[in-house]
């Protein structure tokens, strides 16, 4: 107690000195606090995004873009049968669709300049097809439509169309497991109001199916909302195409394991027969902010570590110099060599544990701010046109939920300060403690009081 009570003593004794010493502490425990918290929050966002992003392959007819655009055959139900067979998969997600230009619905879209050009009408280039756009347009685009694509899946929360981007269910629901024969669709808010149709209405196609209305959706482009998704039972049996597939999509269960996923797909189909595309380039993409700010985190981390460390050797070393006649009076009277140790390990252990104690209540409003300015949020990649690249499509989880696209993958990285952070701030203290008192005790290992004494 009376080694505790001179160390105390000391520290009131030079108040200057000592707010210095623990100011200049505080901050570098500050900063190295809040490191530990952002780099924390990297790593969760990191994960966050790799869950969301970064395991999923599209599996296309080789030579297609999901089955719409290009050439290829259709892929079977056999086949896709066999990718969940492979290690490491989770689960395939199976789609079909299907280009529409019937009478039952009109598109939402006017053919325009450019329609003309596809249809081969006046303006068209010698490169454009001629009359071979979905839907069937004669020589000068007569009777020529934009098609209304008619997408089916096997997963009613997870539903994807081009360009289906930041969208919402905004009215009605999405199907069920239940309803995988039902004639029940979703559609986009631009083709419902120019149809004229609301959630329970219906609307008869030329098989004689009537469909029920049950949700509409908005993507923010008319592209995106000129869809009807439906169950993809459904969707095959109205368009006679049974057992027939346009894109599968493959969840792997981690990012590490997806290019052996992929390769497996392509070995196990042929590559003659698939397209095998994965997110890799687009986890990349999206988390390289995140990452980087995740790797700046932590060289600032071990930088503000090593200033501790540095400050408190250098401080404590330079007061055991100037107290080597304190030192020597000490052993003279018989303190040994571990209570003058012991004692500027006190000094050392309150002046961090105060410092330690401000920086951590420091982090709590400035983590945020330190984590904001090392990252950004870039716009995320879009395939062609600006259209979502494949996987990038629509999510529905109910009423009110979002369809998320990839430019909403990183959004902000939220740093959620813990009370744990007291805890940091208690160790950290205790090591700067522990590192302080190597110094003082290799100066009073060397003292000898009769010589410190001699001319006193």
């Amino acid at each position: 107690m009376r080694t505790i009570r001179r160390g105390l003593r000391t520290i009131l004794r030079n108040p200057l000195r000592t707010g210095l010493l623990v100011a200049v502490l505080a901050v570098s425990i500050a900063l190295t606090l809040i490191m530990i918290t952002v780099n924390e929050a990297f790593g969760q966002r990191l994960d966050e995004i790799r869950a969301e992003v970064g395991t999923n392959i599209d599996v296309n007819p080789a030579g297609s873009f999901r089955g719409l655009l290009g050439g290829g055959e259709p892929l079977s139900e056999e086949e896709i049968d066999q990718l969940a067979l492979l290690d490491h998969v989770e689960s395939v997600q199976r789609t079909l669709s299907i280009p529409y230009s019937g009478e039952a619905l009109e598109s939402a879209i006017d053919v325009g300049e450019l329609g003309n050009r596809l249809a081969g009408g006046e303006g068209a280039t010698d490169n454009a097809p001629n009359g071979n756009a979905p839907g069937g347009a004669g020589p000068g685009g007569q009777g020529f439509s934009i098609p209304v694509f008619f997408t089916g899946t096997d997963d009613p929360i997870a539903l994807s169309t081009i360009g289906a981007q930041d969208a919402e269910l905004t009215s009605g629901r999405s199907f069920t497991d239940d309803e995988a024969e039902a004639s029940v669709a979703v559609l986009g808010d631009d083709l419902a109001e120019k149809n004229g149709l609301l959630v329970g209405d219906t609307f008869e196609l030329e098989d004689g199916s009537t469909i029920e209305v049950i949700g509409t959706f908005t993507s923010g482009t008319q592209f995106g909302d000129n869809a009807v998704f439906m169950p993809l039972n459904t969707v095959q049996r109205i368009f006679d195409s049974e057992g027939e597939l346009t894109l599968a999509t493959v969840r792997v269960d981690t990012v590490e394991n997806v290019d052996a996923v992929a390769d497996a797909i392509t070995e196990t189909l042929g590559e003659d027969t698939v397209d095998v595309v994965t997110e890799a380039s687009r986890f990349e993409s999206i988390s390289a902010p995140v990452a980087d700010a995740e790797d700046s985190s932590q060289i600032a981390l071990i930088a503000a570590l090593v200033a501790s460390a540095t400050v408190i050797l250098f401080s404590v070393g330079l007061v055991a110099r100037q107290r080597v006649k304190e030192i020597g009076i000490f052993k003279a009277i018989g303190a040994s060599n571990w209570h003058v140790t012991a004692q500027f390990g006190i000094e050392a252990a309150v002046m961090s544990v105060i410092a330690a104690l401000i920086g951590a209540l420091a982090t709590f409003p400035l983590a945020q701010t330190v984590a904001n300015g090392l990252v950004s949020d870039p716009a995320a990649p879009a395939g062609p046109g600006g259209f979502a690249g494949p996987g990038q499509g629509a999510r529905f989880g109910g009423a009110g939920a979002q369809i998320q696209g990839a430019g909403g993958f990183l959004g902000d990285v939220d740093v959620a300060v813990s009370p744990e952070v007291f805890l940091y701030a208690l160790g950290i203290a205790i090591g700067l403690a522990v590192i302080a008192s190597i110094i003082p005790a290799w100066y009073v290992g060397r003292v000898k009081p009769a010589e410190v004494l001699r001319y006193e």
